[in-house]
């Protein structure tokens, strides 16, 4: 079954496109969100910005393997587009604040959708304080 993004456009925005931003929480939905993020930028003619967002309280070697992980989500989305610019990194935080802060003048932010939990709610504060069109992307 194939899911089709959620987008949510801004309006007011002019001038060239700015990045399409990654946001990259170990949850299951990287790879989707990776994939999602590069089609969009290879539509947009512009570049991908992967944010992958850890937990403070992740151990070394918990985040070493988070690290990993997400990163190769983002190497397998880019599998076959070698000359769509992209740029990596890594933030400690709050992943609503940080991919907030971090679409500041991106085009799009592509994140995965909520859980079906309260506590699960960065898509929704994304969707509700980004100033971009958010594309939320289903977890597989």
């Amino acid at each position: 079954m194939t899911t089709v993004p959620r987008v949510t456009p801004r309006t007011g925005t002019t001038g060239p496109p700015g990045p399409v931003v990654a946001g990259l929480v170990n949850d299951g939905s990287a790879v989707g969100v990776a994939r999602a993020a590069v089609r969009e930028a290879i539509r947009l003619g512009t570049t991908v910005h992967f944010v992958q967002v850890m937990s403070h309280t992740l151990s070394e070697a918990d985040l070493a393997d988070a690290d990993r992980a997400t990163f190769s989500a983002a190497l397998r989305a880019l599998r076959g587009h070698p000359r769509t610019p992209s740029t990596f990194e890594l933030v400690r935080g709050d992943p609503q604040e940080v991919l907030v802060e971090r679409s500041r003048g991106a085009a799009v932010l592509v994140i995965g959708e909520d859980a079906s939990t309260p506590s699960a709610s960065v898509a929704d504060y994304c969707l509700r304080h980004a100033r971009c069109a958010v594309e939320t992307v289903a977890a597989r």
